[in-house]
């Protein structure tokens, strides 16, 4: 029996069923899949958000699917961000990761990081700015063991939780 292989592959259409089982598990266990965490109802703008989609006017992004492609089974998502502002890098970083809720806790996230450094090189993204809400644990272990190093913590608007600003040297 062969053993099962993941890899990093860019978007493609023919995993949009794949993809929309990933976002419907991320529904069911009550996550929001592009990473904003338990404070935010599903399908609910807040403020917060808007001002990260609009920080990230006149930037161009890759998508990238994590697969197990045997088992046509999508683990994670990735997406790599370009031709940032100094204010949109501070909001969401210049990349962003997801990991399907079942999958999470066994390195995939890392793994697919590490996956993604040379995809990222070849555009221009590097260093990495990551951000993550402060109290997303998981989140702050990947970055760490990417080694991450803290710049700051911010709340964008009143109500809304604190982020997290890191920046990531030592992947590439």
């Amino acid at each position: 029996m062969s053993k099962n292989k993941e890899s990093l592959i860019a978007w493609d259409p023919a995993w949009e069923d794949a993809v929309q089982q990933y976002k419907e598990e991320f529904r069911k266990a009550g996550m929001d899949w592009e990473g904003l965490g338990p404070h935010y109802p599903i399908g609910k703008e807040t403020l917060y958000w808007k001002l990260q989609k609009d920080s990230l006017a006149g930037c161009s992004s890759s998508t990238y699917l994590y697969v197990r492609e045997e088992e046509k089974r999508l683990l994670g998502m990735l997406n790599l961000r370009r031709g940032q502002t100094g204010e949109s890098l501070a909001r969401m970083g210049n990349i962003g990761f997801s990991i399907r809720p079942c999958e999470q806790g066994k390195g995939y996230a890392v793994r697919m990081l590490r996956e993604a450094a040379p995809l990222s090189m070849m555009q221009g993204v590097i260093p990495w700015y990551m951000v993550c809400l402060a109290d997303n644990e998981a989140s702050r272990r990947v970055i760490a063991r990417l080694g991450g190093r803290k710049q700051g913590e911010t709340v964008w608007a009143a109500g809304e939780p604190a982020v997290e600003k890191y920046v990531v040297y030592d992947v590439f």
